[in-house]
């Protein structure tokens, strides 16, 4: 199976079906797709790509700074948020980590690639994915050098709020949160901890601009962390000019689409109002509440597999995340993004027509 959502290269070669024919449920990226604003802005300054980006990045770093109500000085660019990632493990080097899991593949990854013993802390099906902090405080000693939460956590779409993260900051030596899906929640659920930075040292929140500004192409992500020792070994050991011209461009233009923003957050809340209305009745499928774009799904019967739907779906050019290949799910679990509405009723229609 595919170690991430959204490899239409993959599919389109495995499949025979082309990129442009396939209604992606995998990729977890708004289905507004690229803003108009971020088209505009392009063509009318394509000349960038002829000259570089400035060093600092001082113009992306303050649209940053502005989007996240942070100091700028605490805010670092790069290649995607695979980059930051890799960038902050390798220059925080720690021996043993614990990663909250299931999760995304790419810590597991790193730390490995950087010799550190992994631990990961299982968040259990019977508790519907919850983080049970308590638990999760109980496992952190003096041994142990980083924890990673995803969150929103991907597959599974549930969150912990900011009262939840101080009291891991506070028992913690560092905290990496990857908040990758955070702007698809909503401010009640106070999930953002980009406003916890000032006042934690050892607090790294990961961002990226692929899913929510439906730009995967661009490789823009950032970090945001005021612990002097590791912004200065990341900018010291960080390549020149990693994020080019027109990722440059698109950074400074994005986080100030208000418009786009808003509309973003009210068709994922509608839509995913939707679906649970429309699939809850479905006895052979239990749905995860999610505070992502994205939902969790485990099929109750032993009549089929998340595999088996997925290939029963590919074959209509509609393709899922069999998340079997998550550590601690297994092949009753699949996961699918909310995209527009009339595609949205498509999918729900083909699992109603698999699952009744």
């Amino acid at each position: 199976m595919l170690e991430h959502g959204g490899d239409l290269d993959i599919i389109e070669q495995k499949y025979n079906i082309p990129k442009k024919n396939i209604i992606d449920f995998s990729g977890n990226i708004n289905p507004l797709g690229m803003s108009d604003k971020i088209k505009e802005v392009v063509k009318n300054n394509l000349n960038v790509i002829t000259t570089y980006p400035d060093k600092n990045y001082i113009n992306l770093k303050q649209s940053i700074s502005n989007y996240c109500n942070c100091n700028i000085n605490h805010v670092i660019v790069g290649n995607g948020a695979t980059e930051i990632i890799s960038l902050f493990i390798k220059n925080l080097l720690p021996k043993n980590a614990i990663i909250v899991s299931p999760s995304y593949s790419e810590y597991e990854r790193e730390l490995k690639n950087n010799n550190c013993n992994i631990t990961f802390f299982n968040l259990k099906e019977n508790e519907d994915f919850l983080l049970n902090v308590n638990k999760l405080l109980n496992c952190i000693d003096d041994t142990i050098d980083l924890v990673i939460i995803c969150n929103p956590n991907n597959p599974t779409g549930t969150g912990i709020d900011n009262d939840t993260i101080k009291l891991i900051l506070n028992k913690c030596k560092f905290l990496m949160i990857d908040e990758t899906y955070a702007e698809f929640s909503s401010d009640k659920e106070n999930i953002c901890a980009t406003s916890l930075v000032k006042d934690y040292d050892n607090l790294f929140v990961i961002r990226g601009t692929s899913k929510f500004f439906a730009v995967p192409g661009i490789r823009l992500g950032y970090g945001i962390c005021k612990n002097e020792n590791i912004l200065s070994k990341i900018n010291k050991y960080k390549d020149p000019w990693s994020v080019n011209s027109i990722a440059n461009l698109i950074g400074i233009t994005m986080f100030n689409d208000n418009d786009y923003i808003e509309k973003t957050k009210n068709l994922i809340f509608n839509q995913k109002k939707y679906i649970f209305e429309e699939l809850s009745s479905l006895k052979n499928l239990k749905l995860y509440k999610s505070k992502s774009n994205f939902i969790l799904c485990k099929i109750l019967n032993k009549k089929t597999t998340s595999t088996k739907i997925f290939e029963q779906l590919i074959k209509e050019n509609i393709l899922i995340r069999d998340a079997k290949n998550f550590t601690f799910l297994d092949d009753s679990f699949f996961r699918f993004c909310i995209l527009s509405e009339e595609y949205n009723k498509i999918l729900i229609e083909k699992l109603k027509n698999i699952l009744l």
